[in-house]
């Protein structure tokens, strides 16, 4: 689905994810939470949250470095999770993921040669 400025992935009630069409940056709105991501970001946090122990509860922990070194050196964010939470968060990334990939193989995206 596309808007003006944004493709958008993942829309729900409190889950949304979104790309910008002038920059390619990511956006993750979760439990409250609002995240600007590269696609590098992107992987690393699928990567992080598929790596976690299987437990109850999860606190991931998770460092804002966009435009904030400047002025304050960085900011540290944290995301409690409950086990349910951290997999639909998984299930969501990684649809996103693979909706962005379809998008790179169809047609109009590939190159003639």
């Amino acid at each position: 689905m596309e808007t003006s400025s944004k493709y958008v992935l993942i829309n729900e009630a409190d889950l949304y994810l979104g790309q910008c069409l002038c920059c390619g940056e990511i956006e993750l709105q979760f439990k409250g939470l609002a995240m600007a991501l590269t696609m590098t970001d992107l992987y690393g946090l699928i990567d992080r949250l598929d790596r976690l122990p299987l437990s109850a509860l999860y606190l991931v922990g998770l460092l804002d470095v966009r435009e904030t070194t400047v002025r304050v050196g960085f900011q540290s964010i944290g995301l409690q999770l409950t086990g349910a939470e951290r997999e639909r968060l998984l299930i969501a990334l990684h649809y996103a993921c693979l909706q962005l990939d379809s998008d790179l193989l169809s047609p109009r995206q590939l190159p003639l040669n």
